[in-house]
């Protein structure tokens, strides 16, 4: 009777925590930053490729992008979006780029020798 208890009990917490562990990932995935009226983006590299989080950004509200400079080797600390005439080094002392999406679109980010890319969407 006892090792039942015990078993259940274990079965209950162990599924409490892995619902947890779901549930507060997707959150993390899904939430758009909005803090006061600006809207925060994470911006780090994954082989090639810029990977923004979120990579969705409202129109006329100004985007305040962070870039994890310890995750944006070389030439892909030059970011450049032409459709917003954005263009900054990033590094360590200043890792943020700061503009406000006038248009709606899929909008492409890159590196200033485009060996880096990724795109954007504004709604």
């Amino acid at each position: 009777m006892k090792n039942k208890n015990l078993f259940f009990i274990i079965l209950t917490f162990a599924l409490i925590v892995f619902a947890g562990f779901f549930l507060i990932k997707g959150e993390k995935a899904t939430t758009n930053n909005v803090s006061g009226d600006v809207q925060i983006v994470k911006l780090w590299t994954e082989g090639a490729n810029y990977v923004l989080n979120p990579s969705e950004f409202k129109k006329d509200i100004p985007v305040r992008i962070e870039a994890d400079v310890s995750r944006t080797p070389g030439c892909s600390r030059s970011i450049v979006i032409p459709a917003f005439n954005v263009r900054k080094v990033v590094g360590v002392g200043d890792n943020v780029i700061e503009f406000t999406p006038t248009k709606k679109g899929t909008f492409n980010i890159a590196c200033s020798m485009n060996m880096y890319q990724g795109t954007f969407k504004v709604v």
